[in-house]
C-alpha cells in the first residue's frame, strides 16, 4: 500500500508538472504574440513619426527656398518705387534739356544741366535701370504703350514712329512702358 501510495502521489506530481509546463507553454505563446504585437505597433509607429518628419522637413525645406527667393526678389527691386518716383523728374529734367534756340547765357547752363543729367542717368544705369529703346523698333505692347497711330510710308508696318514718353526697366522689369506712335 505504501507503494501504491507513493506512485499515486508520483502520478498526481508528474500530472502538476505536466499542467504546469502546459500553462508556462501557453504564457509564453500568450507573452510571445503580444511582444509581437506591441513589436508591431511600435513599428506602425515609428513609421508614423518618421512619415511626419519628412513631411515638416519637406515643408521646412520649401519655406525656407520660398523666403530666399523673395529675400532676393526685394533686394533685387528694392529701389523700383523710388525710381518710379523719380522718373516724372526725369521726364522734366530731359524737357528742360530740349530748349531750341537758347541764348548763349541759357546754352552755357543747358551744357552744366546736360552734365548733370548725364551723371544722374550713369546712376541709374549702374543700379540696372535702363531706358526703353523705342523708336525705330517693332511695337512690342510688354515695353511699349500705343497712344497713337499714323500711316507714314518711311517706317514699315507695326514700327514705333515716336517715342513720346521714355519707358524704363529695373533691371528685367518694366517700370514704366514707353508711351509711342505707331505706324500702320
Amino acid at each position: 500500500m505504501a507503494e501504491e501510495k507513493k506512485t499515486e502521489e508520483e502520478v498526481v506530481e508528474a500530472e502538476e508538472v505536466v499542467e504546469e509546463t502546459t500553462e508556462s507553454e501557453e504564457v509564453e505563446e500568450t507573452s510571445d504574440e503580444s511582444y509581437e504585437k506591441e513589436l508591431a505597433k511600435l513599428k506602425e509607429e515609428v513609421n508614423t513619426w518618421k512619415t511626419d518628419y519628412y513631411k515638416v522637413f519637406a515643408d521646412m525645406e520649401n519655406s525656407k527656398k520660398r523666403l530666399e527667393k523673395e529675400h532676393q526678389n526685394s533686394m533685387k527691386y528694392m529701389m523700383q518705387s523710388f525710381i518710379e518716383e523719380l522718373l516724372p523728374v526725369l521726364d522734366n529734367f530731359e524737357r528742360s534739356l530740349n530748349v531750341e534756340n537758347p541764348s548763349d547765357e541759357v546754352a552755357t547752363f543747358l551744357k552744366g544741366y546736360q552734365m548733370i543729367f548725364d551723371q544722374l542717368m550713369a546712376i541709374l544705369k549702374k543700379n540696372g535701370v535702363e531706358v526703353i529703346e523705342a523708336e525705330g523698333k517693332e511695337f512690342d505692347p510688354n515695353f511699349h504703350q500705343a497712344v497713337m497711330t499714323c500711316n507714314d510710308e518711311n517706317y514699315g508696318h507695326n514700327i514705333v514712329v515716336q517715342d513720346l514718353q521714355k519707358g524704363y526697366k529695373l533691371k528685367d522689369r518694366v517700370i514704366r512702358a514707353s508711351l509711342v506712335k505707331v505706324n500702320e
